[in-house]
């Protein structure tokens, strides 16, 4: 027995001897159970999803100028002038104070939100909608006399068929004030349908393709970490199909008093003009992109309807010993110039645009253009007046009975144009 415990013993220690060093050399230890994984999906950054970009919003800021309108003039006579030719057009000595040139046409700022959203990651087909505004441009004018200088407003004489003025202020016989002001607003909505017909360059739909697969330090990089700037470049052209809508007014107000010793007579003239578009919007795109610089143009056409109402109110307030008394009525909005007309009219209203990009991150791009837009059929509200008067007609004039010639001016149905054109700054983003 003590002999087997002996035998036993050394061959424990003789084992201990041999793996001992072994596992002292690094050879591998008994097979153990595998760790546990953890069930949590490992991150990474979302510029690596297959799906980044088919998401995207715009915010631009535009500065564009837009076609302005022309009101009636306001004239004065030099000294010495006869009352009967005091600012009547064409008579010597007579000069335009306002309404010589078109108003509210200068540069105004504005916004344009736009968002899309493309079908696949090849962005051969997306849809997308925007929408803008420009804010409200007012001009204006005003003028006081006490008799000198002379201030009148001009009209065509329908009894007498020749140019005419009334006069609001004249040496020695009487004082007054005008004040014209027009204001002037634009705005706009739609919505597109993209297919893309044609495309040329590296393919979109490469799984994590080079312009979809940024670097970790935020650049754009192929699949072998190769810089944007060296890809091969790429295009697309599509059509366009949807929906675009269109808005604009104007409103001019003219408003004047004379004081003539104890009597005082206030004329006012209001012309409003205000037109709604909605059309189907037909066009063709394209885009063209090298690196990080990205070039797109469109040209569409809206075929649909000019929704235009004109609005033309007068009156004329006399004031005697502390009475006044208020007719319908004014000197280029007679009483039977007075009411709301509207109409509708088929157009056709072309857009363009060009803008060029440049990607800052992968993400982010900056943008810069230019866009023109040409809307036919606008009635303005400086088309609304008919500088044609009857004086027998007027309130002021204290016609009785039926005034002799024409009964007066005409509401008048001219239409104008609408040229608005400008540039665009934005950010666009991706996701």
């Amino acid at each position: 027995m003590d002999n087997r415990v002996k035998t036993a013993g050394s061959a424990g220690l003789l084992l201990l001897s041999i793996v001992g060093p072994a596992a002292a050399a690094g050879l591998p230890p008994a097979a153990t159970e595998p760790p546990s994984t953890s069930l949590t999906p490992v991150l990474t950054s979302p510029w690596t999803l297959t799906d980044v970009g088919r998401f995207w919003t715009e915010i631009d800021y535009l500065s564009w100028t837009v076609k302005g309108d022309r009101p009636p003039a306001v004239t004065t006579g030099a000294a010495g002038t006869p009352l009967a030719h005091v600012g009547v057009p064409g008579a010597p000595n007579t000069t335009v104070l306002f309404g010589d040139s078109a108003v509210n046409d200068g540069w105004r700022k504005g916004e344009r939100l736009q968002a899309g959203y493309w079908f696949d990651r090849a962005q051969s087909s997306g849809i997308e909608a925007s929408v803008f505004g420009l804010e409200n441009r007012s001009s204006g004018f005003h003028a006081s006399s006490s008799g000198d200088p002379s201030l009148a407003r001009p009209s065509f004489n329908s009894a007498s068929n020749q140019q005419d003025a009334g006069q609001i202020a004249y040496p020695g016989v009487s004082s007054g004030r005008i004040t014209v002001r027009e204001l002037s607003r634009l705005f706009g909505a739609g919505a597109l349908y993209r297919q893309n017909i044609w495309s040329w360059g590296d393919s979109r739909d490469a799984p994590q393709g080079p312009s979809r697969r940024p670097a970790s330090n935020g650049s754009s990089t192929g699949a072998a970490g190769t810089p944007a700037n060296d890809f091969l470049s790429s295009g697309h052209i599509g059509v366009l199909i949807g929906y675009r809508y269109r808005s604009a007014s104007d409103r001019l107000d003219i408003s004047s008093t004379q004081v003539v010793g104890a009597v005082s007579i206030s004329i006012s003239d209001m012309f409003g003009a205000a037109n709604n578009f909605h059309g189907l919007d037909l066009g063709l795109t394209g885009d063209f992109s090298t690196g990080r610089w990205s070039l797109e143009w469109r040209g569409k056409v809206a075929l649909g309807v000019n929704l235009n109402d004109a609005q033309v109110n007068g009156s004329t307030a006399t004031t005697t010993g502390g009475v006044t008394s208020v007719m319908p009525g004014g000197l280029l909005a007679p009483s039977s110039n007075i009411g709301n007309t509207s109409q509708i009219r088929f157009a056709a209203m072309p857009e363009f645009a060009v803008k060029v990009g440049y990607q800052v991150a992968s993400q982010w791009q900056i943008v810069a253009g230019y866009d023109v837009m040409y809307w036919p059929g606008v009635p303005r509200a400086g088309n609304l007046v008919d500088t044609s008067a009857n004086p027998a007609l007027l309130p002021s004039g204290g016609g009785g009975g039926p005034p002799p010639g024409p009964q007066s001016s005409q509401a008048t149905s001219n239409n104008s144009s609408l040229l608005a054109q400008g540039f665009k700054f934005g950010l666009k983003f991706a996701y």
